[in-house]
């Protein structure tokens, strides 16, 4: 079996499109009875270990005799915003393809591909025009020292403290 992926850093984006192709070799399609493919991250680490099934896709023998098994077949879904990858003392993260293969004699064989999912970086285009009559810019507010703002703002407490007070 053989999982590749459409980036040589196996790297994508969260929220981003996963293009990749499977492909079973040195199987005869009249001993294969299924092909699952599932695109999942899982945890490892202390504690609990989870699993999360993002993407699956079930071959029965007649769905993989029509499609023939000559060619690499494509995989291709929209990734969720999270989780990321991360790889730590603890906890890891992992994403990966995994394609199962069932024979006939009731054996499997599994093949996994991990990847990568990392923050998508925002556009400056977009971020800029949507937010720019929205929301204050949070440089503008910051620009203000809070040495100097901070006499009006004892001002406004003092003056709440003494209405509550009398």
């Amino acid at each position: 079996m053989n999982v590749t992926l459409c980036r040589d850093d196996a790297t994508y984006a969260a929220g981003g499109v996963l293009k990749a192709s499977w492909r079973v070799s040195r199987v005869s399609l009249d001993e294969i009875s299924s092909v699952e493919v599932s695109v999942l991250w899982y945890t490892e680490g202390k504690g609990d270990e989870d699993l999360s099934v993002h993407y699956f896709r079930r071959y029965d023998a007649a769905q993989l005799r029509e499609r023939g098994m000559v060619d690499s077949q494509p995989i291709q879904c929209r990734l969720p915003p999270s989780p990321l990858s991360y790889r730590g003392h603890l906890l890891c993260i992992q994403w990966g393809i995994r394609v199962r293969v069932f024979v006939e004699e009731g054996r499997e064989a599994v093949a996994e591909h991990p990847f990568y999912m990392v923050a998508r970086k925002p556009d400056p285009t977009v971020i800029s025009e949507s937010s720019s009559n929205e929301l204050p810019c949070l440089e503008q507010i910051a620009k203000t020292p809070l040495h100097r703002r901070l006499p009006s703002v004892l001002r406004r407490w003092r003056s709440r403290q003494g209405k509550t007070a009398s």
